[in-house]
């Protein structure tokens, strides 16, 4: 009877769930892909719920580019997942940092990192503003011919007549 008894004590403290800590379980976009796409937002899964307190939120995700610029949104929580929208628009490298507190009180903090490389980034060059701004020279033409439409259509409008 004793060694039932302590089978099963022994079973129930490796059951415990006082030993668990949460755990990335899935990460969009994962830890070291290269993209094509721009992503629209950082999702992390872990393998228990994640804590909120009323409305505070210990837990938090943020996406840096290579400068260091954040590029992410506020981030949510929801069960097991915390997500961040996105606002990337050129390739390069980006990191996720994120600090996440499970249910049962242990906090995680992490990093890693994703790349961007878009064909649609690469073929859409940036001109300099100074090209696209009017041109000095241009500007005494350009009044010109707009006087000269006017003065055109004044005549033709009162020969009409």
């Amino acid at each position: 009877m004793k060694k039932i008894l302590l089978t099963l004590l022994l079973s129930l403290i490796s059951l415990s769930p006082a030993s668990s800590h949460s755990v990335l379980v899935s990460a969009s976009p994962s830890s070291g892909s290269v993209l094509v796409d721009f992503p629209m937002e950082v999702i992390l899964e872990f393998n228990e719920g994640l804590l909120l307190v009323g409305q505070d939120d210990p837990n938090s995700v943020e996406v840096f580019d290579a400068e260091g610029k954040l590029v992410s949104g506020k981030s949510k929580v929801s069960g097991a997942r915390i997500t961040a929208g996105l606002s990337i628009i050129g390739n390069g490298g980006y990191s996720v940092k994120y600090r996440v507190v499970s249910e049962d009180g242990h906090s995680i903090e992490d990093e890693y990192e994703f790349e961007v490389q878009s064909p649609v980034a690469i073929s859409a060059p940036v001109e300099d503003e100074a090209n696209l701004s009017t041109n000095s020279s241009s500007l005494p033409i350009t009044s010109a011919l707009v006087l000269a439409l006017i003065v055109g259509l004044i005549t033709l409008t009162k020969k009409r007549k």
